[in-house]
């Protein structure tokens, strides 16, 4: 896994500069924060509710608080990295936290302005779901036919966001697109070929 992040990150350098990855839950890995950390790159992952961050959460009576954790692997190869945990209220669920872990100095200030950048992540997720939704059904086991589907339904994907980008200021409803891919795919079905 190690060999595997390095590569990533030193070809995604080649092409952007990395200010701060965001990791989910499942990347929560002793192996992977000294990766990270060896490579000089700020991240910040979500961290699941261990029996270490419990005892961090039941240490402190505020809902939102920053504190040093260690992170340990005990099963081989054991290992052990500090960082720091920064919880915050969970937005929709009372009683609840949301806790991340990252290598860069947080003061409880910028706990919740943190939370939010890690939130805005889920658009990339939402990205992929709704290109979901242009692609086509097949049966081919034929690589390139699915390809071809994949990269079909990003570019309608892509025509759906700049048609909502050029509708914007029409739509009736902010908090949500100005057409529904539902719309979208019927308008660019009914079109004659050609």
């Amino acid at each position: 896994m190690r060999e595997s992040i390095r590569r990533l990150i030193a070809t995604a350098r080649q092409f952007v500069q990395i200010n701060r990855v965001y990791c989910d839950r499942g990347f929560y890995r002793v192996a992977l924060i000294e990766t990270l950390a060896d490579l000089d790159v700020e991240f910040v992952v979500r961290a699941p509710k261990t029996v270490g961050v419990k005892r961090a959460l039941d240490a402190h009576d505020e809902p939102t608080f920053v504190t040093d954790y260690e992170m340990v692997r005990k099963n081989p190869p054991t290992g052990r990295v500090s960082v720091t945990l920064v919880v915050v209220p969970h937005r929709s669920r009372d009683d609840d936290s949301l806790c991340l872990v990252t290598n860069r100095d947080v003061s409880v200030e910028f706990a919740e302005p943190l939370a939010e950048a890690y939130r805005r992540r889920w658009g990339i997720e939402t990205s992929y779901r709704k290109i979901g939704e242009f692609l086509p059904r097949t049966s081919s086991p034929t690589f390139a036919v699915r390809l071809f589907e994949f990269l079909f339904a990003v570019a309608m994907y892509n025509l759906w966001i700049l048609v909502c980008f050029c509708l914007v200021e029409q739509r009736v409803l902010t908090d949500r697109p100005a057409v529904s891919t539902a719309l979208f795919r019927l308008f660019v079905l009914s079109l004659p070929d050609g």
